[in-house]
């Protein structure tokens, strides 16, 4: 019914803000929504791909948004390429608005149809979302780029909140935008970056995780198929899901030793301190609100702070949560040493076993980030050493390899990659038998994987 939450949610995206909860109030909403829900659906139709033209305002696609080259469905079709890509990725129905654009058989668009609306930005398409100098540019680079200036950009708004400022949503949004369309357009390449973010940092702040977290939770939804409107929340929310901490002494996030009992308590308030940061912001999303405050919430109810159960913790905080989990497990936190990341996957396994974090969702985190992820050191039966440089996404257990150390234990001149789903018949089989820690076999994973990623561009 209109008076839960969940129905709330539904109103304020028709911007109907003050609802009166009483019976007349409710069905008068009700009224509205279902008027408005109608004549929606009397402007739109479904169309074959072979009579849409330009002028036509696309509504929706056939497809999934993750599956085709655009980020958003819903433009004013202004370019003849925009039906050759839609084409070319499998599309076959389109929904058009006639009240927005063209109908079939129109002859000429209409006056007010000459840009798109604006409430809805042009297309952006994948192709289009990485950089011109791309073509020559490796798309390892491109990556390399977009993590790198994110995370400058992700410092400045965490100096700002630490020095008492609000956060400044406008100026997170962008960053969101173009992390995405890295992550839609080559999300190994910026697996592969958090990789290299975690080797190369000697110290994490607030900033590299909450940029970390994001980057692991839209490679998550992405994978998902979370919907488009949830993932700018879903990236604020990751971005600033630790904010609370900027209430707390400050020497407490990075401490490098165990937690006091005392220190335990006080970190569990970040979540609620993260509220009365989030008063000074003017106007926050519900969604990215949920997030921040219920990313410590488990299924089970074992979390903090209200020890929600099952459905009362939204979906997309538990998301982030996930992506936070796995974050903490492979990081040096608070004197204990980082997980290797097959091991944290493993821990992901048996935190969904125990009910503390939906299956089904634990189960993306795997599909998405491997059972050996991207940047692995894994020992084969042959005795030789190598990197994960690349996913199997039909055969978890069969990643594409980077082998660096021969089976005498020597380093190759020339590392090869090995597709390990789809192996050299003259070459003998090879299987993976464990997981390696860089460190302890003197390993520099740098030297390694970039080149892994540039030979795939």
């Amino acid at each position: 019914m209109v008076g839960t939450g969940k129905d709330r949610l539904q109103i304020n995206r028709y911007e109907l803000y003050s609802i009166d909860e009483t019976p007349e109030g409710l069905r008068s909403v009700q009224s509205v929504l279902r008027s408005r829900y109608s004549a929606d659906m009397a402007s739109t139709k479904h169309i074959p791909i072979d009579q849409l033209t330009v002028g036509m305002f696309i509504a929706g696609l056939d497809q999934p948004w993750y599956r085709t080259p655009f980020l958003l469905h819903k433009w004013l079709v202004s370019n003849p390429d925009d039906i050759v890509q839609l084409k070319r990725h499998g599309i076959l129905v389109v929904t058009i608005d006639t009240d927005r654009g063209l109908d079939v058989g129109a002859a000429a668009p209409p006056a007010p149809a000459t840009a798109p609306p604006p409430d809805e930005p042009p297309p952006v398409s994948v192709e289009a979302a990485v950089p011109q100098e791309s073509a020559q540019v490796p798309q390892a680079a491109v990556a390399a780029a977009a993590y790198r200036e994110s995370m400058a950009a992700v410092e400045r708004v965490f100096s700002d909140l630490e020095a008492g400022n609000p956060p400044k949503i406008a100026a997170l949004k962008p960053i969101v935008s173009r992390l995405l369309e890295q992550i839609v357009a080559q999300p190994e390449a910026m697996l592969i970056q958090f990789c290299l973010d975690k080797v190369r940092r000697f110290d994490a702040t607030l900033a590299n995780h909450g940029m970390d977290v994001c980057v692991l939770t839209l490679i998550l939804a992405v994978e998902n198929g979370c919907a488009e409107a949830d993932l700018e929340s879903l990236g604020l929310g990751a971005l600033l899901h630790d904010i609370g901490y900027v209430r707390l002494p400050r020497n407490l996030y990075r401490k490098t030793t165990p937690l006091t009992d005392q220190e335990q308590i006080l970190m569990k308030q970040h979540p609620q301190l993260a509220a009365t940061v989030l008063t000074q912001v003017g106007s926050i999303p519900d969604a990215v609100s949920r997030i921040i405050l219920q990313h410590h919430e488990y299924q089970d109810g074992s979390g903090f702070p209200q020890h929600l159960k099952q459905e009362a913790v939204s979906m997309l905080a538990q998301l982030v949560g996930l992506a936070d989990t796995y974050d903490d497990l492979v990081s040096a936190r608070h004197g204990r040493p980082p997980l290797l990341p097959h091991d944290a996957i493993r821990q992901l396994f048996v935190l969904g076993a125990k009910g503390r974090y939906e299956k089904t969702l634990v189960e993306v985190a795997i599909k998405a980030l491997g059972v050996y992820p991207l940047g692995s050191l894994i020992k084969l039966n042959t005795n030789e050493c190598a990197l994960v440089v690349g996913l199997n996404h039909e055969d978890r257990l069969r990643p594409r390899i980077r082998i660096i150390k021969g089976a005498e234990g020597h380093s190759q001149q020339e590392p090869f990659e090995v597709d390990l789903q789809n192996q050299p018949p003259d070459q003998p089989t090879r299987t993976i038998l464990r997981a390696l820690d860089p460190k302890l076999e003197q390993v520099d994973l740098p030297q390694y994987l970039e080149p892994a990623v540039g030979a795939r561009s």
